[in-house]
């Protein structure tokens, strides 16, 4: 059975459909699966160091009180994601000198070719755990340019029945 999660912004007109990897990165996309659940918005802004990317930097244990961001395997990882890739980061507080003051879900949405994974503490992976739909790929592109003109936002994130 197919997932799918949905990602919307209501400012940018942003409203994308996103396949679960299921088979790729079974864990991240049930983790990504179980965020969604609850239809919540979180705080995203666009990504300083990454390139064409969405940042949605939520604390993991908050959202998720039942997972342990440091149990969360890395699949499907990538330093270099592409055009309509969820990537997830998971890592618990303290994994970085500076770091967040949380255990950290980052939910990654590239929206163009070129992202990479240098952080100001060096090279990262995130685990592709879904993948923006074809037809909604133009809709992701649009939407994520104006959220980069906008300035941050609230992104829900849903389960698409």
């Amino acid at each position: 059975m197919t997932r799918i999660v949905t990602f919307a912004e209501e400012q940018s007109g942003l409203n994308v459909r996103a396949e679960l990897l299921d088979s790729a990165a079974p864990n991240n996309a049930q983790l990504l699966w179980d965020l969604a659940a609850s239809g919540s918005a979180f705080n995203a802004v666009h990504a300083m160091w990454t390139g064409p990317e969405i940042s949605i930097p939520i604390d993991g244990a908050a959202a998720l009180p039942a997972y342990n961001m440091g149990d969360i395997p890395s699949e499907n990882a990538t330093s270099y994601p592409r055009a309509g890739d969820i990537a997830l980061v998971c890592a618990p507080q303290g994994t970085w000198r500076d770091g967040p003051p949380f255990d950290l879900l980052d939910v990654g949405v590239f929206y163009g070719d070129g992202g990479r994974l240098l952080m100001p503490m060096g090279w990262i992976m995130g685990s592709v755990c879904a993948r923006v739909l074809d037809e909604d790929r133009e809709k992701l592109a649009q939407g994520c340019s104006a959220i980069r003109r906008n300035g941050n936002c609230s992104i829900s994130i849903s389960r698409h029945n």
